[in-house]
């Protein structure tokens, strides 16, 4: 009886470190539409909530292009227009950074993204989040 219990629990053991490192880097998208455009909020691991902030007055300035949303091949669909909202931080982290950020942005554009969303948030940074499910 013992030798049967074992099994599952070595299994369990063995997978759980990469379930955790599956859990900790995330990148999701809600999308709001309204009146010819559409708000997103971005969560992500890929930047940091002081990165984010950096990059939000960097856009806000014009020293940094804004968001861009791309489809799977590169041409861009939509780009952001207005404030990028840099929100809160998050416990979600990817790579290196110790945390992640929400920020929320606006695109003028009445398409609406499938199940993943390809972002370009800065230079050589491109994102793809997937849809956050209800």
């Amino acid at each position: 009886m013992a030798k049967r219990l074992l099994s599952p629990v070595f299994l369990l053991l063995l997978l759980l470190p990469a379930a955790v490192d599956a859990a900790v880097c995330v990148n999701k998208y809600v999308q709001h539409s309204g009146q010819n455009r559409l708000t997103l909020t971005l969560l992500t691991g890929q930047l940091t909530f002081d990165e984010a902030k950096q990059l939000a007055a960097a856009i806000g300035e014009g020293r940094k292009a804004p968001l861009e949303w791309q489809s799977a091949d590169g041409k861009v669909i939509a780009k952001q227009f207005g404030e990028l909202k840099v929100v809160r931080p998050m416990p979600s982290a990817c790579d290196d950074k110790p945390s992640g950020v929400v920020v929320q942005a606006i695109f003028p554009t009445q398409n609406k993204p499938g199940d993943v969303l390809r972002m370009k948030l800065d230079d050589g940074l491109i994102v793809n989040f997937i849809a956050q499910k209800d």
